[in-house]
């Protein structure tokens, strides 16, 4: 049988442990108030938000009452960006749906779109 580390004599000792590569965390694709890139989506976001906001989490796998909920918007955006590995926090996720909802619900429809596309 041969010794799966190249170069080292048998039975001597790990020397390094095998480590995961992770890619850099990226950024989200379109800016928050970049609203008028999708019309639909922003007419629907702004006239219809809690409409768009339960097809976004259907479609995202997750149940059409999570928007709807004390904090789900923000903790569907924590999800979304720890998927698509964007850089943030709990605490900017829970604050930006709070005080920009809307705008917040049209970005994150941007980027499901945007992403499915690339797979």
């Amino acid at each position: 049988m041969q010794n799966p580390r190249k170069g080292a004599p048998p039975n001597s000792p790990v020397s390094r442990q095998p480590t995961s590569q992770r890619a850099q965390p990226s950024r989200w694709s379109t800016k928050m108030l970049d609203c008028c890139m999708d019309m639909p989506v922003c007419l629907c976001g702004c006239c219809c938000g809690p409409i768009l906001a339960c097809q976004l989490a259907k479609k995202y796998g997750e149940c059409c009452c999570q928007p709807m909920l004390p904090g789900g918007l923000g903790m569907l955006r924590a999800s979304m960006r720890q998927r698509y590995n964007i850089e943030g926090n709990l605490l900017d996720d829970t604050m930006v749906a709070y005080f920009f909802g809307p705008c917040t619900l049209c970005q994150m429809a941007r980027e499901y779109k945007l992403q499915s596309r690339k797979m």
